[in-house]
């Protein structure tokens, strides 16, 4: 399409800046360096997805889903979605799904397996799904903010109470990945 090669390639730049700032602000609410993560962003794993859920037949099985019950892997998820909405977020309190309403002009914003990785589930994944029962076409443009292939995830100090072991062993961006889809598709 006419315009679409450079439109996706800023788009891409600009999801890439706001990963980078997002990630300043998350270092710094866990006392760290503002810079602390800087290094995640260097010839980053990041993908943009162009996604399309067509609408759910009125007929359609309960359990029909756009996309199953899943935590994204990297450090963070930005996601520009239509006004259709579908995205449900997981209360684990009331173990519940949240019908997550497309706000105009704003991104959810995703935590993901590597940060609750590095601050041993001090900040979890945000378990969530898509189910389209609007009766329209859904679409939404999610970038997976996946950091460089060596970067180390190990968890943080900071993030250990007193006494508390790390839950996960350190690895890199590439291992958390190719963890991930060992117990995805294994």
């Amino acid at each position: 399409l006419p315009g679409f090669r450079p439109t996706m390639l800023a788009y891409y730049a600009g999801m890439q800046a706001l990963g980078e700032r997002l990630m300043q602000g998350l270092a710094l609410s866990l006392d760290l360096a503002e810079d602390h993560f800087d290094g995640y962003g260097i010839e980053p794993l990041s993908t943009l997805r162009l996604l399309h859920y067509p609408p759910r037949q009125p007929d359609a099985p309960s359990n029909e889903l756009g996309a199953g019950a899943h935590s994204d892997w990297g450090a963070i998820t930005l996601l520009m979605q239509d006004d259709v909405g579908g995205l449900q977020v997981y209360d684990n309190k009331d173990q519940s799904w949240i019908h997550a309403e497309p706000v105009a002009g704003a991104f959810v914003v995703n935590l993901g397996d590597a940060m609750a990785r590095w601050t041993n589930d001090l900040y979890k994944s945000t378990l969530h799904r898509v189910v389209n029962t609007s009766g329209r076409e859904r679409y939404s443009v999610p970038f997976f903010y996946d950091g460089a292939p060596d970067y180390e995830i190990a968890c943080i100090p900071t993030c250990l109470s007193p006494g508390e072991q790390p839950k996960y062993t350190p690895t890199t961006v590439e291992g958390h990945i190719m963890e991930m889809y060992g117990k995805t598709y294994g």
